[in-house]
């Protein structure tokens, strides 16, 4: 049997440096670092905007329950207690300073012959910082047959009913930096029948949370 010659100095240590990895999985951690610091980023990011997304639509819901189930009669001070406690529901995503509510209360006009001819806005109240006006009409409005909404969604008070609708905006505020979704705004809207109450002009009885003020 012929042996092997033995191996040169420079064999032997480009045979080692063959055998010795153990600054690969270091390199490769390294040029890894920035793609998974990257996709790390946009995850939180995303989860955030989610949960933020969440709480407006919860803002929304409750803010138009809470306004709609009012009995017998509602005033200023109702309203602006329902506002108030749907802006603390939303205080961990700084919405008071960054949203608002925009609560609109639309009856039926009914005429002499008991038809439903069109639809108003009875009152309007509004509260948070963020400046902007309701999209479907301010308070006195003449809606038109179909109600209040978008136009592939709109609604409408049935003839012997009030219906309270809500719009809610909010300038969504980053986890990390708006560079990573752009700059968004998060809406909801919701609708819903009044229930037992006989009297819905909105009447005086606390602070009146006017549509002209922009406030947190």
């Amino acid at each position: 049997m012929t042996k092997a010659a033995p191996l040169s100095r420079p064999g032997r240590t480009v045979g080692r440096l063959r055998r010795d990895r153990s600054g690969v999985a270091m390199l490769e951690f390294a040029l890894a670092m920035p793609v998974f610091f990257a996709v790390s980023l946009v995850g939180m990011e995303t989860v955030n905007y989610a949960y933020a997304s969440q709480k407006v639509g919860d803002i929304a819901t409750l803010a138009t329950d809470n306004i709609a189930r009012i009995r017998i009669g509602i005033s200023e001070g109702d309203v602006t207690e329902a506002l108030n406690g749907v802006k603390a529901v939303g205080s961990s995503i700084g919405f008071p300073a960054n949203g608002r509510v925009i609560v609109s209360s639309v009856q039926p006009i009914v005429n002499g012959s008991g038809d439903v001819t069109d639809q108003k806005i009875r009152w309007q109240r509004c509260t948070g910082a963020l400046n902007v006006t309701s999209s479907y009409g301010a308070e006195s409005a003449l809606l038109g047959l179909n109600g209040i909404g978008p136009a592939s969604r709109k609604i409408a008070a049935s003839k012997n009913d009030e219906l309270i609708f809500v719009q809610v905006t909010y300038t969504y505020q980053p986890l990390i930096s708006n560079s990573i979704l752009g700059t968004r705004t998060i809406s909801a809207i919701v609708g819903m029948t009044v229930r037992e109450r006989s009297a819905n002009d909105i009447q005086g009885g606390g602070t009146a949370s006017s549509c002209s003020t922009y406030a947190a």
